[in-house]
């Protein structure tokens, strides 16, 4: 008996001392932060849009941060899995992570989710990607009036590759086929980098992507743009017109932001978004953001958070018309 009783007291100084490790960590000063790597969840594959402008963007942080960042790419459904990851890590500042909009608030409105925008606290958004409608530089249609004519004269036989069923870029190819009244095909893929890939072996006839993700391919003359879903014209591509001088009131982009899980102290949340902020401010991170095509568009928490809720108020609005 004597034994069970000393062994019952180790058992509950061992559990007491567990416990007091635990709120130790739990309780870390702010100046202590950071001690130790940073997980920076990417939830698309290396070399998409999103990913390119994570590293560089985090580059530049890198310089004026006193542990390592550490990309992790978690592809999958969309970006769900990557973002379920994110928000369900321990809200203590050492996993971060990129999100999309449109894509993040439609996903959860589209389907059950393990997780929702109330698991994410707004650190800073650093890139609006315009949308653009892209065909092979050798396809038969040299503008958007013929590929609209095209597709009028021929319901849904046209197909437009997107990055996922109900993601951004399917959100706006709908859009655009509603507004234009015609019907296509819609296809999906796991991500801009597939979806990208259909295209240039001839396996779709379109696709809708981000300016950053064709930008090059379009420069190589491999691509050609037959318009973009922006208010003014690309700023890199003057010649290309907009789907709204064409007469279909169409705009569309995808903000790429930095959250972390919701619980995350302010204060961290302060430091990470001041330190990402002098990057995004950067000389070299605007030279080497323009050269990959991504437009720097700076939110604050606060702006962030608005604009995330405004999305989803989009989204509520717009899918239910585009039987997506």
């Amino acid at each position: 008996m004597k034994k069970f009783v000393k062994l019952l007291g180790s058992l509950l100084t061992l559990v007491a001392l567990f416990v007091a490790c635990d709120k130790g960590q739990k309780n870390e000063p702010i100046e202590a932060y950071p001690s130790k790597p940073v997980n920076v969840i990417v939830a698309y594959k290396a070399g998409g849009g999103t990913d390119v402008g994570a590293r560089i963007l985090i580059s530049e942080a890198q310089k004026n941060f006193q542990q390592p960042f550490v990309i992790v790419n978690k592809p999958g459904a969309d970006g769900e899995i990557g973002y379920t990851e994110l928000l369900k890590s321990k809200p203590d500042g050492y996993t971060i992570g990129f999100i999309n909009l449109p894509t993040f608030v439609s996903i959860p409105l589209q389907r059950k989710t393990n997780f929702k925008k109330e698991d994410a606290t707004a650190i800073m958004n650093h890139v609006y990607d315009p949308g653009v409608l892209v065909v092979k530089n050798d396809s038969k249609w040299k503008n958007l009036q013929e590929f609209v004519e095209d597709a009028r004269n021929n319901p849904d036989t046209l197909t437009i590759s997107n990055n996922g069923t109900g993601a951004s870029n399917h959100i706006g190819a709908a859009h655009f086929a509603y507004e234009a009244g015609i019907k296509v095909t819609h296809v999906p893929f796991g991500g801009s980098t597939d979806m990208i890939a259909a295209l240039r072996g001839n396996h779709v006839d379109a696709t809708v992507a981000k300016i950053s993700e064709v930008g090059n391919l379009v420069k190589n003359n491999e691509l050609r743009i037959l318009a973009s879903f922006t208010e003014n014209k690309l700023e890199n591509f003057p010649d290309v017109p907009t789907l709204k001088e064409n007469g279909y009131n169409v705009l569309f982009g995808s903000a790429r932001a930095i959250v972390a899980p919701t619980g995350t102290p302010q204060e961290v949340i302060q430091k990470l978004h001041d330190t990402f902020k002098e990057a995004l401010e950067s000389q070299d991170n605007i030279e080497k953001s323009k050269n990959a095509n991504l437009p720097l568009q700076y939110m604050s928490p606060e702006e962030l958070t608005n604009y995330i809720n405004e999305q989803e108020t989009y989204i509520k609005e717009i899918v239910p018309k585009l039987g997506i």
